[in-house]
């Protein structure tokens, strides 16, 4: 597999004793726009590289955490393509012979693979996408936890292949957000990385938590509860590690799970007691330095208005995508227009929608799998979406469900049946 190549323009190392990952953020991507925020803190780097001020990709890891990052793959992979697994799982013990002191080698560990196995058309390149987003969101996450470290700047031209152009300010928002709610689990729940192990059968079996997660997948979860971290049986059941965590606290605490501490090195990485940070010296830390609006905006940007009802829709055909919003021209809605499925993804999360019309027949990705995508993002578990489609039957809206549409509007459609399906949603 060939190495990723980097040429760099100028370096900067310092180490700062403290500082507020935030505002280290914010002041990155205001002064630099692009390159990669190293930071060095209890045994392990962090890697967050920017392009023009988009978030591109995020990593931790030190030589002792690769094996770990490779199962994780490995579990992902296997619910997404055979091929990419066979090929992770005949090339793993290749793979982690990695010289320690080799970190570029370390840095672009997770990033290498999935640009292979595209280039070997193991992978879409909404899987890789989707893999990347994830990998992205734990590193930000934990990296928000820490308050000090070895911090190296590098002002880089990018040669990587990037697939992925993050909103900072979104995405940090969203850490944010979920770090809110695991501090919620603690002290029982501390880290991602902790390793539950089924005490008592009975008393687990027993218990009635069914609100949080199905029979079935508590019946498999009850199977796997075998010294995985929260985190790989989250991949293993195609969960987010948050809700995951969520369903376990109440098995924790009447003891019929119990909790191991993480492997090494993420025994250091805990850090969920630490509070976040506050306003402090004139620094707001989600907005930036000194500043009444985000560096992470442009001067014209500004928070979304929602005054009226936001209608997001999603469909590979223009024509349709004109026709509705010439339907709901006079109506008192913001219709907004994505002809991209995989693009929409990311544009959704910062959008935030009150409903969502869904093409069920895109080339790229199936509104099946797109509607399961976005259920399971923060934040998209009660936003409505309505497949559109010419196919009928019951087998098609039966399956709409399963993924978590809320309804089905069949093509062809008039003003009159596109506003009672928009009435029955948003009421």
């Amino acid at each position: 597999m060939k190495s990723l190549q980097k040429s760099r323009l100028t370096n900067t190392t310092k180490t700062i004793r403290s500082f507020q990952p935030l505002v280290l953020l914010a002041s990155f991507v205001h002064t630099y726009g692009s390159g990669c925020l190293e930071v060095d803190a209890k045994s392990m780097s962090w890697w967050i590289y920017f392009k023009d001020g988009k978030l591109n990709y995020a990593s931790y890891a030190s030589d002792k955490s690769l094996a770990y990052t490779l199962k994780w793959l490995k579990l992902k992979l296997a619910a997404m393509s055979q091929k990419a697994f066979a090929w992770l799982e005949e090339n793993s013990e290749e793979l982690l012979n990695i010289e320690p002191e080799n970190t570029q080698s370390i840095q672009y560990f997770d990033y290498q693979i999935i640009c292979y196995l595209i280039d070997q058309k193991y992978l879409e390149l909404w899987q890789a996408q989707e893999l990347i987003e994830q990998l992205t969101r734990e590193a930000i996450e934990s990296f928000l936890s820490l308050s000090g470290g070895a911090v190296r700047i590098e002002r880089e031209l990018f040669e990587i292949p990037i697939f992925t152009r993050l909103d900072p300010k979104a995405t940090i928002e969203d850490c944010q957000a979920r770090i809110k709610t695991w501090k919620l689990l603690r002290p029982l729940i501390t880290s991602p990385h902790q390793r539950p192990y089924i005490v008592s059968q009975d008393t687990f079996f027993n218990t009635n938590n069914s609100d949080s997660i199905s029979p079935r997948l508590k019946s498999k979860l009850g199977n796997i509860l075998r010294g995985y971290s929260i985190r790989h049986i989250a991949a293993i059941l195609q969960q987010d590690e948050l809700d995951v965590a969520k369903f376990l606290h109440p098995y924790i605490e009447n003891q019929s799970i119990l909790l191991r501490a993480p492997e090494s090195p993420f025994d250091r990485l805990t850090g969920l007691e630490k509070p976040l940070a506050k306003k402090a010296q004139g620094i707001d830390p989600i907005k930036g330095i000194n500043s009444n609006r985000s560096p992470y905006l442009s001067s014209n940007s500004h928070k979304k208005q929602k005054s009226r009802p936001v209608i997001a829709c999603v469909d590979d055909s223009p024509n349709t995508l004109d026709q509705i919003e010439r339907f709901l021209g006079e109506e008192n809605f913001s219709v907004f227009k994505f002809i991209e499925p995989i693009k929409a993804t990311f544009q959704l999360k910062r959008l935030k929608p009150d409903i969502i019309l869904l093409d069920l027949t895109m080339p790229t990705i199936s509104g099946y799998e797109l509607c399961r995508m976005l259920r399971r993002l923060p934040g998209f578990e009660d936003i409505p979406v309505v497949m559109v489609t010419g196919k009928k039957g019951i087998i098609n809206k039966t399956r709409a469900k399963l993924v978590g549409a809320t309804d089905y509007l069949e093509k062809p459609f008039n003003r009159a049946s596109l506003l009672d399906v928009i009435s029955r949603n948003l009421s």
